[in-house]
């Protein structure tokens, strides 16, 4: 079921044309890396159909992995309207993670009626190499709450989740860029070319 998930996930991302490709002129990430391929999951918020597939299969996960929270929290901004959302369908209460905290009022990190020692799970967009989760995941602890699971909707496979599980936080994830680059050669969305420049381009993010 979980493989089906994610190939139905993935063709969505390509139907939506939330899934960019370009080898002559790579696209600049928030590290500052060049990539030919980007992922632009804010577009999906615009597609009501969509968006109610995704919370229905997050809220699988969360079930199916036996996931437990007290609170949903997305991240500054991408993670935000999914993991509000989610909270909707779960019945839990929703908050929300700043990249950095305020710099007056209250100087908080995390915005919403927050109790300490509350289990949070952090549902994003997407993950690349984890470093932007670990922020949030940081702004967690320091609000004295804890924070065991990530949820994705797209995992890059560029080292986030490695990066999470040395904090003793899992990542869930509703597709990744194995399986998506499988469904988009398949579904003719993806030329062969370009489907083996991406790989090997993964291949050097993972070995660096």
């Amino acid at each position: 079921m979980k493989k089906e998930v994610s190939k139905i996930i993935s063709t969505l991302l390509w139907e939506t044309e939330a899934i960019k490709v370009s080898k002559d002129k790579p696209f600049k990430m928030t590290s500052g890396k060049y990539s030919p391929i980007y992922i632009d999951l804010r577009v999906l918020i615009s597609y009501p159909l969509v968006r109610e597939i995704i919370t229905t299969f997050a809220y699988w996960i969360y079930e199916t992995e036996r996931i437990y929270a007290d609170y949903i929290a997305g991240g500054e901004t991408a993670g935000i309207p999914y993991a509000a959302w989610l909270a909707d369908k779960l019945k839990k209460p929703f908050i929300y993670v700043r990249k950095k905290p305020k710099g007056h009022g209250l100087t908080s990190q995390m915005e919403g009626k927050i109790e300490p020692d509350k289990l949070i799970l952090l549902y994003e967009d997407l993950i690349t190499d984890g470093k932007s989760k670990l922020n949030f995941i940081a702004g967690i602890r320091k609000a004295k709450c804890k924070v065991k699971d990530c949820l994705v909707i797209f995992d890059r496979q560029e080292g986030g989740k490695e990066r999470l599980l040395k904090e003793e936080v899992n990542l869930h994830s509703l597709t990744a860029m194995d399986e998506c680059l499988e469904v988009g050669l398949k579904n003719r969305c993806l030329s062969k070319e370009e489907f083996d420049f991406i790989k090997v381009y993964l291949n050097q993010q993972n070995i660096g």
